[in-house]
């Protein structure tokens, strides 16, 4: 036993370190936090409890929900399970490392710098998905850095095809992974008999659940979608050229451009102008049903969008993209009760942000560097694939939806820094593993 816990003492610690830290903060701030978007995964949990979906009007998917159905809609238990998540999530961080060829201790104090980020903590207190979504991707990323290319083993494919369909249930967003997963499996090393192979089983989950829960969305609201969102998403990213749309959609843009005029005028935040569209029923008496204005905000985006595409791509880098390498910081829509936590809180929030951000443009300078390495080599290792993914996750989400962009980066943000850490290790040769307590010096 006592052989056990010495050659296991840095997990342990982590756990015990985290464990203490993360209920410290509960007592502390002794709450839970609402954000606008709560009361949608609240509503949903409610009709889970009636079982009654007659007033559904596709707000959310079922992953988010269904957890806090499970804890019988207990807010304060909720975020007690949250940050037992965040513990779970600082393991899978710790393993992943020691796969990368990190030692242990190395390990040890990247996992718990990254795991004390207060951000983290943040999210753990609210009634947001951010805290769930972080956990599976770090469980995910978990298999694929396990050279994850080189196995062709059933039981993988199986346990990452259910996560992947967990994980698209809780944002629909994440529908690219599997097609990504696979196209990086084909370009390592490809050959024509790779196109037929076992990791095609990453498919039949997430596609059984999006198109199934879709069917269910049409049932009820009349749209073969995920959620009521996506005409509205669109909708956001027109908001610069909104008035360059046709003429025909006249009734959404002039109370378009009025809100956003009278917000960025008032310094506001723009991206909720078509929000106000909706909320001042300006389609009504026609469109009354969310799902039906939101239909029509669609029609009207594609249409915008069509026509100019010069407009679009200019402002989603130079908004949605750009936006994706900030932090979102939770801090405002929290209640500090006791006004000297606020104010340590406050300090180290303040730090840590500047710090990551940090982080995210040394991040994005390698990505040029790892880019031009890649065109010369053409080589597919655990920097490229990470790289494929938050630089297709900063990308798709521009193209999507603009607004509220850096929490898209949430789930991404501990893997930026193990990118910059792998160069470091490759080319100036630190953290270079050492032998484990119970091998031979």
């Amino acid at each position: 036993m006592k052989q056990h816990l010495l050659n296991n003492r840095y997990i342990y610690g982590l756990i015990s370190l985290l464990f203490v830290a993360k209920l410290a903060f509960f007592f502390g701030y002794n709450n839970f936090s609402e954000a606008p978007d709560s009361w949608a995964f609240n509503h949903f949990v409610t009709e889970l409890i009636n079982n009654n979906f007659d007033d559904y009007v596709g707000e959310r998917t079922p992953g988010y929900p269904y957890v806090i159905y499970l804890l019988n809609h207990d807010k304060i238990l909720v975020v007690l399970t949250q940050m037992l998540m965040g513990i779970i999530t600082a393991f899978f961080w710790f393993k992943t490392l020691l796969n990368l060829n990190f030692s242990e201790k190395v390990a040890f104090y990247v996992t718990l710098f990254s795991s004390l980020y207060i951000q983290n903590f943040f999210y753990e207190t609210f009634i947001l998905a951010e805290t769930f979504m972080l956990l599976l991707n770090s469980i995910v990323f978990y298999f694929l850095l396990n050279n994850y290319f080189k196995k062709q083993q059933i039981l993988v494919e199986i346990t990452l095809s259910v996560l992947l369909a967990i994980l698209i249930l809780v944002k629909p967003f994440f529908i690219f992974y599997p097609f990504l997963i696979f196209a990086l499996y084909l370009l390592k090393n490809f050959t024509f008999k790779k196109l037929v192979s076992v990791k095609l089983i990453l498919f039949i989950l997430p596609f059984y659940a999006y198109f199934n829960w879709c069917s269910f969305v049409e049932e009820k609201i009349g749209y073969f979608e995920p959620t009521a969102y996506f005409g509205l998403n669109l909708a956001q990213n027109c908001l610069y050229f909104a008035e360059k749309g046709p003429k025909e959609y006249d009734f959404i843009i002039q109370p378009y451009v009025k809100y956003r005029d009278e917000m960025l005028q008032n310094g506001e935040d723009a991206s909720m102008a078509i929000w106000k569209v909706w909320g001042g029923q300006h389609l009504a008496p026609k469109y009354t049903k969310f799902a039906d204005v939101t239909n029509q905000f669609g029609k009207y985006a594609k249409a915008t969008i069509t026509s100019n595409l010069g407009d679009y791509f200019y402002y989603s880098i130079t908004n949605s993209w750009f936006d994706f390498w900030k932090v979102f910081d939770m801090k405002p829509y929290m209640k500090f009760q006791d006004n000297e936590f606020n104010s340590l809180i406050s300090v180290i929030n303040s730090i840590q942000i500047v710090v990551v951000l940090i982080l995210k443009f040394a991040f994005l300078i390698l990505s040029f560097y790892y880019l031009y390495d890649l065109i010369k080599n053409r080589k597919i290792n655990a920097v490229m694939l990470l790289l494929a993914f938050i630089h297709a996750a900063a990308i798709l989400q521009a193209l999507v939806v603009y607004g509220t962009n850096a929490k898209y980066a949430f789930p991404y943000e501990f893997f930026m820094l193990v990118v910059i850490l792998l160069f470091l290790k490759e080319r100036f040769n630190w953290f270079s593993k050492v032998a484990h307590i119970s091998q031979p010096a």
